[in-house]
C-alpha cells in the first residue's frame, strides 16, 4: 500500500484528506503565551503603580503584595488566617456536592420529580449566588451557618 493523503472505507470509496485551512489559525499549544501575557500585566500594573499613574488605593503594588505574601508565609499567620476559609470551602462544597447529587438521583429516578425540581433548579441557576449573602444572614444569622450555605448553594448549582 502506497503512503497518500487518501483515506478508505469498508465501502473502498476514496477520500482525499483535506489539509486544516483555519485562516492562519492553527490550534496548536502555546501555554507560554498565557504565562507571558500574565506576567506582563504584573509588569505593566508594577510600572505605572510605581509611577503613580495608578494609585495604591485603587491598585496594591504587585511586589508589596508578594512580599507580605513571603512575611505572613514565614511568621506562619499565613495558614493561620487561611485554615478557617478552608475548612468553610470544604465543609460548604461537601454539603453542596452531597445535596446535589442526592437531587440528580431523585431527579433521574423519578418523573415526578423531575418534573418539579429541573424548572426549580433551573430558575436558581442563573442568580448570582453572592446576591443571595444577604438573605442568607437575615436567615441564617451573620454565623458560619450562612457561609456554609452560600458555598452549598453555589456548588449545588
Amino acid at each position: 500500500m502506497s503512503n497518500t493523503n487518501n483515506a478508505t472505507t469498508s465501502n473502498n470509496k476514496v477520500f482525499k484528506t483535506v489539509i486544516f485551512r483555519g485562516g492562519g489559525y492553527s490550534p496548536k499549544p502555546l501555554a507560554w503565551v498565557g504565562l507571558s501575557v500574565f506576567i506582563s500585566l504584573i509588569l505593566m500594573l508594577e510600572v505605572l503603580t510605581r509611577a503613580g499613574i495608578i494609585t495604591s488605593l485603587t491598585m496594591p503594588i504587585p511586589s508589596d503584595v508578594f512580599w507580605t505574601l513571603i512575611e505572613l508565609w514565614q511568621s506562619g499567620l499565613l495558614f493561620k488566617h487561611l485554615a478557617p476559609s478552608l475548612s468553610r470551602l470544604v465543609v460548604g462544597s461537601f454539603i453542596g456536592c452531597s445535596f446535589g447529587i442526592c437531587v440528580g438521583i431523585i431527579i433521574g429516578l423519578f418523573s415526578l420529580a423531575r418534573a418539579g425540581l429541573v424548572p426549580l433548579v433551573a430558575a436558581i441557576f442563573p442568580i448570582p449566588k453572592i446576591a443571595l449573602l444577604p438573605l442568607f444572614v437575615i436567615w441564617f444569622g451573620i454565623d458560619e451557618t450562612s457561609k456554609y450555605a452560600l458555598i452549598a448553594l453555589g456548588t449545588f448549582t
